[in-house]
This record gives structure tokens, C-alpha cells and sequence, in this order.
């Protein structure tokens, strides 16, 4: 029998592994180019590093966020 998580354990479970996987684009950005993050890349129509950092960074702060009851 599979145990039950919780949704709201799930969702930060998965923020985690989003935040997670933008740390590791921003790592292999730095080994494969040499720097961090460049703005300029972000309106270049092909798909970038910078790009899909933004992305799961923006996932993962919007899986994470707590609303208070």
C-alpha cells in the first residue's frame, strides 16, 4: 500500500526539486560559459541556460509559497 503525503508536503517536496534543478542550470551555465547569468540572453529567441533558470526558479517560488489561513 502506498502512504499518503499531503498536498501541501507534495508541493513543497516538489518546490524543493524545482529549486534544486535551477541551482544545478546556474552551475552547468558557469562550467559550459564562464559566468553566472546574462540578461541579454533572455531575449534571445533560442531556448538558454538563463532562460530555463528563470523559469523553474519561478516554478519553484510559486509551488513554494504559503498562503496563512
Amino acid at each position: 500500500m502506498v502512504p499518503r503525503v499531503s498536498c501541501r508536503s507534495l508541493r513543497l517536496r516538489l518546490s524543493a526539486g524545482l529549486a534544486f534543478i535551477a541551482l544545478f542550470i546556474l552551475i552547468d551555465e558557469i562550467t559550459k560559459e564562464g559566468y553566472t547569468f546574462d540578461p541579454v540572453d533572455l531575449i534571445n529567441p533560442q531556448i538558454t541556460h538563463e532562460k530555463l533558470f528563470v523559469v523553474f526558479l519561478a516554478l519553484a517560488l510559486a509551488l513554494g509559497w504559503r498562503r496563512k489561513k
